[in-house]
């Protein structure tokens, strides 16, 4: 293809955890059900527990009936299993969508990405045919997904005639970033990263789940991951009848199933484990010479996670030019473990901010304390936030990291400031630095507009085709200037006003529809 001169580079979504679709098939390559995202079908493992329950209940023994758990729990998430060298022993299928720009995708396929990434306002800018949604297996292994990604570069350099990429590593794609930068970083294909609340060292999270540092005061809180609300209260009764300590050992053996299962063995789920604690855990669960091909996997990565700022140092001094959008203020699920780590609820702080310090949630730095200036240099800018509780001198790159108070990892997403400023990040050269544009400074509040944008939006042009009474249509008209003069404000205070406008926009809506 002749050289691309539309002045954008193709950027390449590489989604998180739960964003990409990967399909379980027959040893006769027919696609049998989605193994993730993840659907345990809820009734059928009630119905094989009911016996155990029913004698758990009578003999007040819980052992049996944990063991049924566990074993319930792995084969219901069987298509998932990892083997002890890191691989998977199911037919497993990506659903890639043939590495198709969004502009080639199927109209389904399109409103499903871009309601896992909503990067609309992106595309509005360098195309839909400059877009692109890497799709991986997130149970995989990291450097066999780089290769995936290194070929899927080429491809996308070779389809739009352009000599580089832009990356936007979300959440788990931050580890796929690390993997791809440390096997194929010196080919020097991308122009810039904007990583979007990444794991660049993994997830407190997810180390309190492998070791089992977990809050349990709460069992539903975790059990609602996996189960559907039907479920959860079929379990709740059956729980409250049992006692607190029974219901600990019930939600353990849940844990164990999944960790037994594929958890442990996942070198996809060993690299969102901060590097701190890793040799702890590898030390603890595959240190056996059965485990010796999978430890090389994993080794390799903490190697490269261990030495991610002088990986990424090395990469920037080629020209690739690093950003990161992440959250901060808010401790992990109330199921951690660990208390008042500062966090977006699922990323630590100083791994989504690529390296920032951070004081402890309702704390702030030490009225003593002095910015480190281990990643910047000039002592004339100020990276601690005006609250006072969080530093990104100490930052891989202090001068391009942005952050959300109390945005939610998850609801990043819908905050439209977030998506903006990515866009304005992946198609502006000038915009180089925290201090390019006033409308984006480097510490902002939070919003989620998803009911704004996904549910009411979309009624206001039909609404309106409708002969409503001059005072109702006053009313939504003057709604509809309230959310765009919000969307033109990019300086956040805190999510009260986003919330306060929904619901008075939601009202406008309903009594409109109404007539």
């Amino acid at each position: 293809m002749e050289k691309c001169n539309c002045g954008y580079c193709p950027t390449i979504i590489v989604p998180g955890i739960g964003q990409s679709k990967v399909d379980l098939y027959s040893s006769a390559n027919e696609r049998i059900k989605c193994a993730w995202p993840i659907d345990i079908e809820a009734k059928p493992l009630v119905k094989k527990l009911i016996p155990s329950a029913i004698g758990m209940l009578i003999t007040k023994n819980d052992k049996p009936f944990c063991k049924k758990l566990k074993n319930a729990v792995s084969d219901a998430v069987s298509a998932l299993r990892v083997n002890k060298e890191g691989v998977s022993t199911e037919n497993l299928h990506i659903v890639d969508y043939d590495g198709r720009s969004l502009k080639n995708c199927k109209p389904d396929d399109k409103r499903y990405i871009y309601k896992m990434v909503p990067m609309e306002t992106l595309a509005e800018v360098i195309g839909e045919d400059h877009l692109y949604f890497f799709a991986y297996n997130s149970f995989g292994q990291p450097y066999e997904t780089a290769e995936r990604l290194d070929s899927y570069i080429q491809n996308v350099k070779k389809e739009t005639g352009h000599s580089k990429v832009n990356l936007i590593p979300v959440s788990l794609g931050g580890s796929i970033a690390t993997a791809y930068f440390d096997a194929y970083g010196e080919k020097n294909d991308v122009n810039r990263v904007c990583y979007f609340v990444p794991a660049a060292n993994g997830s407190t999270l997810i180390a309190d789940v492998f070791s089992k540092n977990l809050d349990l005061s709460n069992p539903y809180a975790l059990l609602q991951m996996f189960l559907d609300s039907d479920t959860i209260k079929t379990m709740e009764k059956l729980l409250k009848k049992l006692g607190e300590a029974t219901a600990e050992h019930i939600v353990e053996a849940l844990i164990d199933g999944i960790l037994e299962t594929f958890l442990k063995n996942c070198p996809g789920m060993w690299a969102v484990i901060p590097h701190e604690k890793y040799e702890e855990f590898r030390d603890k669960y595959i240190s056996g010479e059965e485990y010796k091909v999978l430890r090389a996997k994993t080794d390799r990565f903490f190697s490269a996670q261990s030495n991610l700022r002088q990986l990424l140092k090395k990469i920037e001094s080629q020209g690739t030019e690093f950003f990161a959008v992440c959250g901060y203020g808010l401790p992990l699920l109330p199921i951690a473990g660990t208390k008042n780590l500062n966090s977006d609820s699922i990323v630590d702080f100083k791994s989504a901010s690529l390296g920032g310090t951070a004081a402890a949630v309702g704390e702030k730095l030490p009225e003593d304390y002095k910015a480190v200036y281990d990643g910047c240099k000039n002592e004339n800018h100020n990276h601690v936030s005006p609250d006072g509780t969080v530093d990104l001198s100490t930052s891989v790159f202090p001068d391009s990291v942005f952050c959300f108070k109390k945005q939610v990892h998850d609801d990043t997403a819908y905050n439209d400031v977030a998506l903006l400023l990515c866009k304005e990040i992946l198609t502006n050269e000038k915009f180089t630095d925290v201090y390019s544009d006033e409308r984006f400074p480097q510490f902002n509040g939070t919003r989620d507009v998803f009911r704004i944008k996904y549910r009411l939006l979309p009624k206001v042009d039909d609404l309106l085709k409708k002969d409503l009474p001059a005072d109702i249509k006053d009313a939504l008209l003057k709604s509809v200037d309230e959310v765009n003069a919000m969307f033109n404000n990019t300086i956040i205070k805190d999510r009260t006003e986003a919330d306060e406008i929904t619901k008075r926009f939601d009202a406008a809506v309903n009594k409109a529809e109404e007539v």
